[in-house]
């Protein structure tokens, strides 16, 4: 991209197609009368067909005062925008699918306080130059660093273990990591029960979560259920707070319900996770990864078991097909220890 910017080719100034479509034929015009025309032509569109059919797409050079400027105008307009990686084929998908937003990252000089620190997604001694320092330092401390990664890259003669793991299996990889922490026992109750989904009810007839509008007329599709161990009842999940109050989400078992159709039987999503994830024994992910199922074994302890971790990533996965359930599995592992 930085060739692309200097490239004798690159666009200086406005120019106006004069040919047919395709036929390479442009004149070039003022600045003045280009932003008449294309202003011109957005009224032209709002004015007979409303905001929806004017699309927003960001770019591969977006950001800085340009992107407040342009931001401005399509927040004013209430435009659709599209996610960057439609142009650019990464960002974090995965983690927009999940939380929403596609940045949910911390400064990068906490990574110094981290117990654990995990170069997975990322070559940082290239694509974070500025900031590799911490990485570096943090391992005065006693701060253990694994990269994983297909190649011996050049940040990986930095950690204290390098697990190579087969191009594009990744996901199999966190999911077996998942499975062994879930199966011994080592995920955080706490946090899963209050910050993620899993208490949450799934039918078991559908597998959708139960909602209000399940078990009431003209109830809402975004208010779910839990299974309370305190009172022993299918109870609703607060809405407005994380804060569970004096519930005790169940994230095991099996329930019955009274919905508008009938009797429905349900289960926390997280019984649901576990059923899943028994496909993804140490054992078995060892033929898709190429990891022996020890260093699986021995890593998912060790993620569960630190007080503080960081996983150094990038946009990388953006760039794999299916790449997002690679971040999704990666997020899961952090969501399970809390």
């Amino acid at each position: 991209f930085s060739h692309a910017m200097y490239a004798p080719g690159r666009l200086r100034y406005p120019l106006k197609r004069v040919g047919p479509r395709g036929a390479g034929q442009w004149q070039r015009i003022s600045w003045e009368q280009a932003l008449h025309e294309v202003a011109d032509k957005l009224v032209e569109v709002l004015v007979a067909h409303g905001n929806e059919p004017v699309i927003f797409m960001e770019g591969t050079a977006y950001g800085g005062s340009s992107g407040l400027g342009s931001h401005l105008l399509v927040t004013a307009l209430d435009l659709p925008v599209f996610n960057i990686a439609v142009d650019t084929a990464d960002e974090h998908a995965g983690a927009a699918i999940t939380w929403g937003k596609t940045l949910v990252c911390d400064s990068a000089d906490n990574w110094f306080y981290a117990d654990m620190l995990l170069i997975w997604g990322s070559n940082p001694a290239y694509t974070h130059i500025a900031n590799f320092h911490y990485i570096a330092e943090a391992r005065y401390h006693g701060t253990r660093i694994v990269a994983i990664s297909p190649d011996y890259n050049a940040s990986a003669p930095f950690a204290d273990q390098w697990v190579p793991v087969n191009i594009g299996s990744d996901a199999a990889l966190a999911l077996s990591m998942c499975h062994t922490i879930v199966e011994k026992g080592l995920h955080n109750v706490a946090f899963v029960r209050e910050q993620t989904d899993l208490p949450l009810l799934i039918r078991l007839d559908n597998r959708k979560f139960l909602t209000q509008k399940d078990v009431q007329r003209g109830g809402r599709d975004n208010v779910f259920y839990v299974f309370d161990e305190r009172t022993r009842k299918v109870s609703e999940a607060p809405f407005r707070t994380l804060d569970l109050g004096g519930l005790v989400p169940a994230l095991d078992g099996e329930y019955e319900v009274n919905t508008l159709e009938g009797r429905v039987r349900v289960a926390p999503a997280f019984r649901l996770l576990r059923e899943h994830l028994r496909a993804y024994s140490p054992e078995a992910s060892s033929r898709i990864t190429g990891v022996s199922p020890k260093v699986v074994e021995a890593l998912a302890v060790e993620v569960a078991s630190a007080r503080g971790v960081v996983n150094v990533t990038s946009g990388v996965w953006g760039k794999y097909y299916h790449g997002d359930l690679i971040e999704r599995a990666q997020i899961l592992i952090f969501a399970l220890c809390g």
